[in-house]
């Protein structure tokens, strides 16, 4: 199992604050006094940077004692969280090099093996460019195959879908028979977002704390399964696109125009700025909020213009197409479609689940 843990870099610190107390440190605390057990995390460099603003000194003594105990493994990522097919060759190259870095200077990481796309949103163009030993993908990249396959000369872990969406989507309190009835072969890989456990459901970190106790349930980290499940595995030479989104391609970020309009104005500064500044502007959660697939928040997305207007500094082509930007989604907040799209939302949702 991957746990992915991640905040925006212009997240408040007060949201961030409560998520460290009511989901990492329980976590790291219930990790700590388990046994023989192996999680692979990976901790994105964009929170990393937060917490230590913070002086979250637990988190990163209780992290830094499961590295040393060998009880969890790190995999890297791109620094603040973009959708890598959706964002130039030039920002992805420097973003895992930023997050590579960071590991360093705050969690010793020399280097790690492991890469794990945010949204696990990749594409073959993306897959090309990566040079990770192991890389993580989602079950609809590779319909039918999995869950470890090999790639010219990488691996590729394949999230088991089903597991997956079930932490995520599960519609009442989830226990653990539920999960392990969906355990119908020796091995499998699933990753989710850590904030589910604990955040999000506060009954899913003990549903975990139960299933590293299971008798029927062994977690390992990603090297050892490699290591354990990788030798003789089919190749393959291409994927589909996919992210562990329910959802067609990268659709849940570029599909409405105001995502659009966003990703033209990420065009538009790239070339006039390889600041920070521009690199926190790619993070998904600007497309995810600006998606009203339930989800809204006009407020963050303009933290991410914002940085985007600071890197290009004073640029009045870009500071005016920006302005045009914000005045529509503005405008688009105050139409009423934004409710409209949540209780179509709903509808479905209630229809898949048969209420």
């Amino acid at each position: 199992m991957l746990l992915h843990f991640y905040q925006p870099p212009t997240q408040e610190q007060e949201i961030t604050r409560s998520i460290l107390e009511s989901c990492y440190l329980p976590l790291l605390r219930l990790l700590s006094q388990k046994s023989e057990f192996g999680l692979t995390l990976n901790v994105s460099g964009s929170l990393l940077f937060q917490l230590k603003q913070m002086g979250a000194n637990e988190f990163f003594s209780l992290l830094n004692d499961l590295i040393a105990d060998g009880k969890i493994e790190i995999v890297t990522s791109v620094m603040y969280h973009p959708i890598m097919p959706l964002t130039p060759k030039d920002v992805l190259k420097r973003q895992i090099e930023k997050n590579n870095q960071i590991l360093k200077d705050l969690l010793g990481m020399e280097m790690t093996n492991g890469f794990f796309p945010p949204e696990l949103a990749m594409d073959n163009k993306t897959l090309k460019l990566m040079d990770s030993k192991y890389i993580y993908l989602d079950g609809s990249s590779l319909e039918g195959k999995g869950p470890i396959v090999k790639y010219n000369n990488k691996y590729l872990l394949v999230n088991n879908h089903q597991i997956c969406n079930l932490f995520r989507s599960y519609p009442e309190q989830l226990q653990t028979k539920t999960v392990t009835n969906l355990l119908k072969s020796e091995f499998v890989l699933t990753a989710n977002d850590v904030e589910l456990f604990g955040h999000h459901y506060k009954e899913r970190l003990q549903v975990l704390g139960d299933l590293l106790d299971c008798p029927v349930v062994k977690f390992i980290t990603v090297s050892e399964a490699v290591s354990k499940f990788g030798r003789g595995v089919p190749e393959v030479y291409e994927i589909s696109d996919s992210t562990w989104q329910e959802c067609a391609g990268f659709a849940l970020w570029n599909k409405n125009l105001l995502q659009k309009e966003y990703l033209k104005l990420l065009e538009l500064a790239h070339g006039l700025s390889d600041d920070d500044f521009l690199d926190r502007s790619y993070s998904s959660c600007y497309l995810y909020w600006l998606s009203n697939w339930p989800w809204w928040h006009p407020g963050l997305v303009e933290k991410g213009v914002e940085n985007l207007v600071k890197s290009v500094k004073g640029n009045k082509t870009v500071e005016a197409v920006a302005q045009q930007f914000l005045d529509q989604m503005w405008n688009y907040h105050g139409s009423g479609h934004v409710e409209e799209n949540y209780q179509k939302f709903n509808s479905l949702e209630n229809k898949y689940l048969g209420i």
